[in-house]
């Protein structure tokens, strides 16, 4: 199953979507994964900064989906295995966009920059996932946050002892897969059932033989001529 780096890779992709961005329109500005420290923004600046700042984990069961995830593995002998794992975690995971510049013009047009990105890419799949941590066919969903709000921002700022800025909440959604196996099972792939009397095995059965009771062919009788 895949590993549990998935918060590292999910952070690595949005930054190479941002990256990305930043490199097409030809932007002076560098994108950095990092707390926006007042230190920080002014040695990177100009720059753009996306900054992991709260995770919340729930437990849920998507539709059609079993309470256990399966995965099939074939080992060295060519015999597949069913492999049955504990539920995944979900995880909302909550960003905070925000650019730093000399000028404030340039600063906002490198934050609108990185919105642009992400507007872009509200869908992050194939080759924009980082890391082994997705399965085949599986994706990371990237939304406006519309609970990141001035109160937000001032309480993260605050924690680094600066006052508020010019900022953007983003959510991803990922899934942290559990390594503990619940069970696993040899998959059948072909199954054969013998049907007979086991008072009278049919002839050649080895059931027939142990009792010594093979049974005869049966006799066909014709009713009676009226």
């Amino acid at each position: 199953m895949p590993k549990h780096q998935v918060i590292r890779d999910v952070s690595q992709s949005l930054l190479g979507v941002l990256r990305a961005e930043l490199q097409q329109a030809r932007a002076k500005a560098k994108a950095f994964l990092a707390a926006p420290t007042t230190e920080f923004l002014r040695k990177s600046s100009p720059c753009l900064v996306l900054y992991l700042y709260e995770l919340r984990p729930t437990v849920d069961v998507r539709q059609n989906e079993s309470w256990n995830l399966e995965e099939e593995v074939t080992d060295e002998k060519g015999e597949t295995v069913l492999i049955r794992y504990g539920r995944p975690l979900e995880l909302g995971l909550h960003y905070l966009l925000t650019a730093s510049a000399e000028d404030l013009a340039d600063e906002q047009e490198i934050l609108a920059l990185g919105m642009r990105a992400l507007l872009d890419h509200s869908r992050l799949e194939g080759e924009d996932l980082a890391g082994d941590s997705f399965p085949k066919g599986d994706f990371v969903g990237i939304t406006h946050d519309p609970g990141f709000t001035l109160e937000t921002c001032s309480t993260v700022f605050g924690g680094f002892g600066a006052g508020p800025r010019v900022a953007v909440g983003y959510k991803a959604d990922a899934r942290l897969y559990s390594g503990k196996e619940v069970g696993r099972t040899k998959r059948v792939k072909q199954r054969h059932i013998d049907v007979f009397d086991q008072l009278r095995p049919p002839p050649g059965s080895v059931s027939a033989k142990e009792l010594g009771v093979e049974a005869k062919p049966p006799r066909i009788v014709a009713p009676p001529r009226k």
